[in-house]
């Protein structure tokens, strides 16, 4: 039996396949090495830190838990669990205001008729070839002249809505235009006969929408909902420009201010910082690991899999 055995794994062997796996876990080394390294740095404190001549695989000599114990617990360095709470508040919101508004636009594209509805999807998903950066100055002049805010009248006057939680709010639910599309090319595919048995049988259009269509969609809404969730998630830009004020920071701006404090104060804590780094990437790692079948699932719906 045993002959037997090995004599089938001899068949099933070969040393393409060995090669294969050898640079497999290679290149998953080398992709996974910064996170390696940034879960070891948060184990220094910052006079050995600045003190050491780090290795490819740093070892602190004296480790502490006292960089993670400020990611959970907070610390005096910073407003930890303040920057986490409002990042986590924003994602959910915004992917909330995301499901939505991807969802309705693309009922409205996929089922309604009315004029010029192919040239107006056009025009929306050609906004897409916009960077965003060249909208920073126009959305700055837009929340600090928003009417009757922070001080404004209708043409000149205070800050508007900029350094409040109104920029998050108001300025944050926009169309999401991919979710759109993606809403758009699944409701497609579903036949327009299913709406009109519905409403034979005297189902309304907001029960239409939300108690037959809706669920059909939930793939795509997933899918949305977690590529929404991370790009609020590690936003940058938006809370970096548009506040000032400390305890409207989000975990990825705080983590730059908190570094320019440190300059100006004396020893930079650089193992704290890489930590609050690391705090930032574990949900989306997370999030990614479990729900990534959803990932795939919903663009298998669109047809646009790859």
């Amino acid at each position: 039996m045993s002959d037997i055995y090995t004599q089938r794994l001899k068949r099933q062997f070969k040393p393409s396949h060995l090669l294969g796996h050898i640079i497999l876990l290679a290149v998953g080394l080398v992709l996974l090495y910064p996170l390696i390294f940034m879960i070891m740095v948060a184990f220094f404190n910052k006079v050995e830190f600045a003190s050491t001549l780090l290795d490819l695989f740093p070892v602190p000599k004296n480790p502490t838990l006292q960089n993670y114990k400020s990611l959970f617990v907070g610390s005096n360095d910073a407003k930890i669990l303040l920057y986490i709470r409002n990042s986590a508040l924003r994602a959910v919101y915004m992917t909330f205001c995301a499901i939505m508004t991807s969802f309705l636009a693309g009922y409205v594209f996929a089922r309604l008729h009315f004029k010029w509805k192919e040239g107006l999807f056009l025009l929306l998903l050609a906004t897409q070839m916009i960077p965003a950066t060249m909208a920073i100055i126009p959305t700055y002049l837009e929340y600090a002249r928003f009417p009757f805010a922070g001080g404004n009248d209708i043409f000149t006057g205070g800050t508007g809505i900029l350094n409040t939680w109104w920029v998050y709010l108001i300025g944050g639910p926009a169309i999401n235009i991919m979710g759109t599309f993606l809403v758009k090319q699944s409701l497609e595919k579903v036949p327009v006969e299913l709406d009109e048995a519905a409403k034979i049988d005297g189902c309304g259009t907001i029960r239409l929408i939300f108690q037959i269509l809706f669920p059909l969609q939930l793939p795509i809404m997933a899918y949305i909902a977690i590529t929404t969730f991370l790009t609020v998630w590690n936003d940058f830009l938006t809370p970096y420009f548009y506040t000032t004020s400390d305890n409207l920071q989000m975990l990825t701006s705080a983590i730059t201010r908190l570094s320019s404090v440190s300059v100006t104060v004396g020893l930079v804590n650089y193992p704290l910082i890489i930590t609050l780094s690391l705090g930032l990437t574990v949900p989306a790692l997370l999030i990614f690991f479990f729900l990534q079948k959803y990932i795939v699932q919903g663009l298998a719906n669109t047809g646009i899999k790859g």
